[in-house]
This record gives C-alpha cells, sequence and structure tokens, in this order.
C-alpha cells in the first residue's frame, strides 16, 4: 500500500548508491561540476527502506544563464529561478502499482518548481514522464556533452502560467 512509502528530501551521499544500482550504473549527474550546478535528491522510502531516488538540478551559467536556459528548456526568464532538470531516476522494483510516478509527482511537489525539463535515451521513450503529464517536444540532439550527434526525447513540464514554452510540441 502506498500508505508504506514516504517522500523526503536525501543528500547527495544518499541518493548515488540508489541511482548507480537502479539505472544502468550511471552516476549522479553533474558531480565534477559543483560550481555550475546545485543538487536537489529526494528519496522512496518503503517503511525505513530507501528503494528510490530522483535528483535535480539547477543549472548556473550566470552571464550566459538566459541563452543557456532558451536552448536547454526552451524557455527563460530574467532570474532563472526555478528551472530545473530531472537529471536522473531510480526505483527499485516494488510490488506497489504506479509508484515510481507517484514518487516522481510527489518529490515535485517538494521541489516546487518553475520549469522542470528531461530527456529519455531514443530506445527507452520516457513512458514516466508521459505518465505524470509532461510534455513531450520530440527528439533533440546536443543534449550530451560527451555525444552531441546522440538524440534524446525531450520532455519538459511547466508550472508557473507567466512563462510560455517557445520550442514545438510534436
Amino acid at each position: 500500500m502506498k500508505l508504506d512509502y514516504e517522500v523526503s528530501e536525501i543528500s547527495l551521499e544518499d541518493a548515488r548508491p540508489v541511482i548507480q544500482n537502479n539505472n544502468d550504473k550511471e552516476d549522479i549527474f553533474g558531480i565534477d561540476y559543483a560550481d555550475e550546478v546545485s543538487h536537489h535528491c529526494y528519496g522512496l522510502f518503503n517503511k525505513t527502506k530507501i528503494v528510490g531516488a530522483v535528483q535535480f538540478v539547477h543549472h548556473q551559467k550566470y552571464k550566459h544563464q538566459r541563452v543557456f536556459h532558451k536552448e536547454h528548456y526552451g524557455c527563460y526568464t530574467d532570474t532563472c529561478e526555478g528551472f530545473y532538470e530531472l537529471a536522473r531516476l531510480a526505483v527499485e522494483p516494488q510490488d506497489e502499482h504506479n509508484i515510481t510516478s507517484w514518487f516522481v509527482s510527489r518529490a515535485i511537489k517538494l521541489l516546487n518548481p518553475k520549469v522542470i525539463v528531461t530527456v529519455a535515451e531514443e530506445d527507452k521513450g520516457g513512458t514516466i514522464y508521459k505518465a505524470t503529464n509532461f510534455e513531450y517536444y520530440g527528439l533533440k540532439y546536443d543534449r550530451d556533452y560527451y555525444e552531441p550527434d546522440k538524440p534524446f526525447h525531450v520532455y519538459l513540464k511547466i508550472y508557473d502560467k507567466n512563462i510560455e514554452c517557445e520550442w514545438k510540441k510534436t
């Protein structure tokens, strides 16, 4: 039962093993760019055991922030506060139906963002983002610094009604 689950903020160090063990062995995003990103992690707890983690990052590009945010998020504001990327998500297999979407929704509520962007690899599709009502903006390139020619499915969710996306939905 979902009553056995709880979502709360956790440290990057607590999120790391869950993400590494359940996300194709990928590491935490942006760990080497501490001066360029701030991390916000949330854990999914089944009773007292952590069974899931989600990592959001806020990119701090300073003088290039507006240009970066316009390209990366498809929208921007003067300060770009509240703009996040859902960078990593991992949940251990659970018997509870729809627990991953339940977890993501509650983590987002705790984060209280204006805009969230996320991507899914071309072969994975991003079912979880569809299930949590993200809008789909198609395949885009230049999302991975090391593999700029690799396509990713891009999803965006805008929570601030005063912000409009410049990208076209597909």
